[in-house]
């Protein structure tokens, strides 16, 4: 089978990111630059992820074990 092209995985990863972003975007930055990272907006912690539901997991976790305050 064809590896995707970089302009797919691209296209793809964006998806994945914005899904991330409307879950998580009032207490992490997300962001992607060949891994998925979150940057708690609270005191700058990060997390990273070789895909999207890993990042996404590791988010969950992290929010249970320390809640990043979030605008009312």
């Amino acid at each position: 089978m064809d590896q995707p092209t970089d302009d797919v995985v691209a296209r793809l990863c964006g998806r994945d990111i914005a899904d991330l972003r409307w879950h998580w975007d009032e207490a992490y930055d997300i962001t992607w630059d060949g891994r998925f990272r979150a940057r708690r907006l609270d005191d700058g912690a990060t997390l990273d992820a070789d895909t999207a539901e890993e990042l996404d997991q590791r988010i969950r976790h992290d929010y249970v074990e320390r809640p990043v305050s979030r605008p009312p």
